[in-house]
């Protein structure tokens, strides 16, 4: 498990510096660091990452960026933890991925997730109403930029 662990870390610090350019280290060592990932620092990993917010957004304004973008996601404290959908969705809509005939129809954490599993940028349980792990979400996030490099 920490051969796995290490590998993934070494691919982490590898590609995603070079695919969101220069994000900061803090946030992804707090990231990585977490059992569960909480909405603060995902939802600034995702804007910037996105360039929807500038890099040296304070992480208590994130949330405020977050509500203006009007993905009719709810907003949560910093702290709070954040699913596999909400994380999901807002990657969908951040990332302007496009999505199955359900997702268009209804778009939400729900059909966010089975469009994310179906591109397999997720692995293990699939349940949009999970926790995850700040390494999963660096994952997903990784294989995502990766699949929208390769489909500009």
């Amino acid at each position: 498990m920490n051969i796995k662990r290490l590998i993934l870390f070494s691919l982490v610090l590898v590609c995603l510096p070079l695919i969101v350019s220069a994000q900061s280290n803090a946030v992804i060592d707090e990231l990585l660091e977490k059992d569960k990932a909480d909405w603060g620092n995902t939802a600034y990993l995702v804007l910037s990452a996105a360039e929807l917010i500038d890099e040296n957004t304070d992480i208590s304004q994130v949330l405020t960026a977050l509500d203006k973008q009007q993905w009719n996601l709810e907003s949560k404290n910093k702290e709070q933890n954040i699913t596999l959908g909400e994380y999901s969705y807002m990657l969908m809509e951040a990332f302007d991925v496009p999505g199955g005939l359900m997702y268009k129809l209804i778009p939400g954490p729900r059909y966010a997730t089975r469009e994310l599993s179906y591109l397999n940028f997720i692995d293990n349980d699939k349940s949009p109403y999970r926790t995850l792990s700040g390494e999963e979400v660096l994952r997903i996030m990784g294989r995502l930029l990766e699949w929208k490099e390769a489909n500009i």
